[in-house]
This record gives C-alpha cells, structure tokens and sequence, in this order.
C-alpha cells in the first residue's frame, strides 16, 4: 500500500494532468460493466456539486446514451463550466469474489489493539476496470468503506486551457435520488471516508492511476 506522502503527491500531481486523455478513460471505465449501463461511468456536474447523467441531460433518464459524437459533445461543453466526474473506482462489501479472482489481498492492521479487542473482521472488494483486489480490516479499527451507492473517481474541469483533475467520491444525498461530488481532503482523519489517509481510498487512488488514460 503507498504512504499517505504518496497518495498526496499522486494527488498533487493529477491537478495539473493536462495530458488526460478524458475520451479513452471515460471508454475504458465504460468497460468494466459491474454497475450496469456505460453513461453510469461519466456525469456532468452542476453548480453546487450534483450531478446528471448524459441522459438525463438529453431528457431521458432511463434510456442507454451510446458514447458517440453526441455524447462527448455534451463532455466536452461541461469541461468548460462545472466539469465532469468520472467513476473509476468501487469499495464494495455487498458482493462476493473468491479470493482467485483478486490481483492482491491486503490484510491491514495499524492499531496498537490486543487480540482480544479485535473481533469483527470486515471484508471490502475494491474494484477497477484494469483489477480487483480484497481488503480485510476489523471493525474495531474504525476504518471508514464507502456505501453502495458511493464510488470514487475523478472530477476533471477546464481552467485557462488547462486540465485540473482532483480525486472525490460521488454518493448519494439523503432522499436517495441525486448524486453529489465530494472532494478527498487533507482535513480529515485516516478514519474518515473523505481522507487522503483512508487505506481504502490510498489503494483506490493507486488503482484508479493505472486506469486513466493518458495522450
């Protein structure tokens, strides 16, 4: 797993990727097909951090908007206002993967706890289109997963000509029908499902690297 310095830089680093090829990625996370049909994986965010589908833009929520000339027509307009977020990655604890299946299995332990303090192991599958990898903790860690409506990516604008991408986690609000951008933060403890040193967003963020595609 790479240090909090190293997710911060790979952070610091994604601001100013202005060699983002936003076309392929968005067509390579489209791929993965876990989560269904391909405008999932791309929304165009409006002013206060919500988002919308492509389709739902095109005044038809529940219709599938192939990624053609059309679709990307609408990306790329949004660039240039409130931007876009891509999912890229996916903290499941709802499905089951045998362990043959995963790339890599993390076991983590970072508490000074004795044996008899820890007794609910958590199992979390952390998902990407390029790999799948398991993630074991226990509970009494305190380690924040992301819910099943949550996934995490990157919301990507356009200021000065220029391609700023910042990693957020995209989750639903309280009545359950609109999606809301939230930025990872320095401000948060390791614990909390917003931090840079969340473990699950630190291996997320370094999974999530190996799938954007770059010009």
């Amino acid at each position: 797993m790479i240090s909090d310095e190293d997710a911060l830089k790979i952070a610091r680093k994604m601001e100013n990727a202005d060699n983002i090829d936003i076309k392929k990625t968005i067509e390579k996370a489209s791929t993965a097909g876990y989560l269904g049909e391909e405008h999932f994986y791309c929304t165009v965010i409006e002013e206060g951090g919500l988002t919308h589908t492509v389709p739902e833009i095109l005044g038809n929520p529940y219709k599938s908007q192939p990624l053609d000339n059309l679709y990307f027509d609408i990306i790329s307009k949004a660039l240039d206002h409130d931007g876009i977020y891509i999912s890229l990655g996916y903290c499941a604890t709802n499905i089951i993967v045998p362990d043959s299946a995963c790339e890599e299995i993390i076991e983590y332990d970072d508490y000074d706890l004795d044996d008899d303090e820890l007794e609910y192991m958590v199992e979390y599958v952390l998902i990407t289109s390029d790999n799948v990898k398991k993630f074991r903790i226990y509970a009494e860690e305190g380690i924040s997963g992301h819910e099943r409506t949550e996934d995490l990516g990157l919301m990507v604008n356009i200021f000065d000509g220029e391609y700023k991408a910042y990693f957020a986690l995209r989750s639903t609000d309280r009545c359950m029908s609109n999606f809301r951008v939230l930025p990872l933060s320095l401000d948060y403890q390791k614990e909390h499902p917003l931090s840079f040193r969340n473990p699950i967003n630190k291996l997320l963020i370094e999974m999530i690297c190996e799938s954007i595609v770059l010009k």
